[in-house]
């Protein structure tokens, strides 16, 4: 049975609408930030809470730092904890309900993250207003690579922010800096994916890992001495990443009441969203699926998540996209239907999607005036 979400703490959702509440902007101060001049969230792909601990010689400045963890939504992919976090809602209103999702409407595959083809494509996506656009009277900006300046997902999540094009770590906080020096209030979100590059390619204890993870420590630790009074900085992530072994790949496609059954395999392979043909009956799956996988994957419905508390209730709005069954991996596994994988997928170390704490967990550390 799918377990209750936990209600520990708070969401990455309650992040940057904070922020923008706490510079005087519209939104609820979830987080109950004080009153400042200039905000910023460091957002750093991939880097949990229980990655962060686990490696104190690496990170010495935000272990010290480490008091508070949130959670991110689910599924514990980029593309539905960062609409989350641009928007202050859940992936049920905002629309972003994963990584890959297929549009029955159109028979297409989307990649909700990478697969827009313009700007315009991604516009007409959305569901909800994004903070960027509510942020009225303030400098809003966003620091990041050049490789996405012009992505529809940067248009779809932080419209009418000011792109602050750094493609090497230090750069951007250099550019943070001179954001914090300006006259007028301001909100920044400064976003670092190389981690959760080097996990998906390497793993998460691997050299080149935490070799970036120490070059951050060192430039988040500089960054702070040099903070004013009037400014303050959190520091989150938008999931965490576990390692798994190739040995612990499941290609879903050689089981034959699989395959039968399935018009397309979407999502994260921690996290398998399900697509059947039109008249296969879904209690008959379900079952099927649970007596083969039932030991190490939860198999549940959109409305099991909600009453679990792992989203809210889907609106009218996503049910082109949403799947019949999930297959949410609760052992050291994953998934593939090789008929819809991409090679290169599979040949992933880190991995996240799931809803384990290794997964849903991530750091918030407050640093200046926070």
């Amino acid at each position: 049975m799918l377990p209750a979400a936990p209600k520990d703490v708070g969401r990455l959702s309650d992040v940057f609408i904070s922020a923008l509440a706490s510079v005087g902007g519209t939104g609820e101060n979830r987080l109950r930030l004080p009153k400042v001049k200039h905000a910023a969230v460091i957002l750093v792909d991939g880097l949990g809470y229980e990655n962060l601990k686990k490696s104190p010689a690496y990170s010495r400045f935000l272990n010290g730092k480490l008091d508070t963890s949130i959670r991110c939504e689910f599924p514990s992919t980029t593309a539905t904890s960062l609409a989350g976090f641009a928007t202050g809602d859940r992936s049920s209103v905002h629309g972003v309900i994963g990584y890959s999702v297929f549009d029955r409407k159109q028979a297409i595959a989307t990649n909700l993250l990478t697969g827009w083809s313009s700007k315009a494509e991604a516009a007409n996506f959305k569901f909800v207003e994004c903070l960027s656009e509510m942020a009225v009277g303030l400098q809003v900006s966003f620091i990041g690579p050049k490789a996405y300046e012009q992505s529809g997902f940067t248009e779809l999540t932080m419209k009418n922010a000011t792109y602050l094009v750094a493609d090497k770590i230090a750069d951007r906080f250099a550019q943070l800096e001179k954001v914090f020096l300006g006259d007028g209030p301001s909100l920044s979100y400064l976003y670092i994916p190389e981690l959760d590059q080097a996990a998906h390619k390497f793993g998460v204890e691997s050299t080149e890992w935490l070799h970036l993870l120490e070059e951050l420590d060192l430039l988040v630790h500089r960054m702070s001495n040099k903070l004013s009074l009037n400014s303050g900085v959190l520091l989150t992530a938008d999931h965490g990443v576990m390692d798994v072994e190739k040995g612990n790949q499941i290609f879903l496609e050689e089981y034959g009441w699989y395959s039968d059954a399935v018009l397309h395999t979407a999502g994260d392979p921690r996290c398998n969203f399900i697509y059947l043909n039109e008249g296969e009956s879904l209690e008959e799956f379900v079952n099927l699926a649970e007596n083969e996988f039932g030991g190490e994957a939860y198999v549940c419905s959109p409305s099991d998540l909600a009453k679990a508390g792992w989203t809210g209730e889907f609106s009218p709005e996503t049910g082109e996209f949403l799947p019949d069954v999930f297959l949410i991996w609760k052992t050291n596994k994953v998934a593939y239907d090789r008929r819809f994988a991409k090679s290169h997928h599979m040949k992933l170390i880190g991995q996240h999607g799931g809803i384990s704490d290794a997964e849903t967990r991530v750091p918030l550390i407050r640093l200046g005036k926070y």
